[in-house]
């Protein structure tokens, strides 16, 4: 058994944390949905090792704080739609987001989708903080 609780207690600690304010939200409407990606394959297909979501209800000023735990030292990237109509997929007018998104310390002004390797961060032995801004066309 103390063997056990040993193992348990090294596996904590080899996992950080990733505290993520996310500022510029211009609604309490729906919900905000992160997707953690490892890679630019996965990313392009939607395939996130760990999806989150964050209801605004402690929304203040237009922004957000949350946490994710539970994920080792290596390459990730975060994704954010606001997701203002709760259907879990982007809404388009005329071609265009009608929703806003976000990425892991990046700030996307391109009209076209970014690349994971734009919004990739490396996180270490020490827990981290990413800012996303939310972005509405």
């Amino acid at each position: 058994m103390l063997l056990f609780t040993l193992l348990l207690i090294g596996l904590n600690l080899s996992a950080q944390t990733i505290t993520i304010e996310i500022t510029n939200i211009r609604s309490s409407k729906g919900q905000l949905l992160l997707g953690v990606y490892t890679n630019q394959p996965d990313y392009r297909n939607k395939i996130a090792i760990m999806k989150k979501t964050v209801y605004k209800v402690n929304m203040k000023e237009g922004t957000v704080t949350t946490t994710i735990t539970g994920l080792k030292p290596g390459t990730y990237g975060i994704a954010l739609l606001d997701d203002e109509d709760y259907d879990r997929e982007m809404a388009f007018r005329f071609f265009l987001p009608a929703e806003g998104f976000a990425f892991s310390d990046y700030y996307h002004t391109a009209y076209s989708r970014p690349v994971f390797d734009d919004f990739k961060f490396e996180l270490g032995k020490e827990d981290k903080k990413i800012v996303m801004k939310v972005r509405y066309l």
